[in-house]
């Protein structure tokens, strides 16, 4: 059951704290893998969906679709990685969606401001260059790795990137 193996890896992680992999370290065991790679990958989830609780469930359910293909997977680090930022994506979309309804059927009712300007800053950004963004230069994944994350060449990932980076400074001035 694979809820089961993961709840476990969670419960184990948490136990052995003081036992973690570096993170650039090639897991062996699944175990290994949540051990190292589920913190980097929580914080790396949030810069995208800006909720921590999101950001866990993004994880966790990437966790998840990696326990099942354990066996078949060449590269479970950088599968990992892909899923979160699709998983990441996908509740953007969802919450694009939620906020259209609410925008249809709102009340006078204020709304409420973030006051984490750095997150309100990449929440200003579209999914895609908020992406690169977090991977570019807080993964410190180099523009190629991008690239082969979000499925796009690496000449277009240095364009979202210049995009975004003038774009929050425009944000950031305001």
């Amino acid at each position: 059951m694979p809820g089961a193996a993961l709840a476990g890896a969670r419960v184990r992680a948490r136990e052995g704290a003081g036992e973690r992999m570096p993170v650039g370290v090639a897991a062996n065991t699944f175990e290994d893998l949540f051990r190292s790679h589920y913190e980097p990958m929580v914080r790396v989830a949030f810069l995208l969906v800006g909720s921590r609780a999101e950001a866990e469930d993004v994880v966790q359910d990437a966790f998840a679709r990696i326990e099942l293909r354990w066996a078949r997977l060449d590269n479970p680090e950088g599968y990992l990685r892909r899923c979160v930022v699709n998983r990441s994506h996908d509740m953007l979309r969802r919450r694009r969606v939620e906020q259209r309804f609410r925008l249809l059927h709102r009340d006078d009712k204020t709304s409420e401001l973030g006051a984490d300007e750095l997150s309100d800053a990449l929440a200003s950004l579209a999914p895609k260059r908020r992406a690169a963004v977090v991977l570019r230069y807080y993964e410190g994944l180099a523009e190629r790795e991008i690239a082969e994350i979000l499925r796009v060449r690496p000449g277009t990932v240095k364009s979202m990137l210049h995009r975004a980076l003038a774009q929050l400074r425009e944000v950031i001035e305001r």
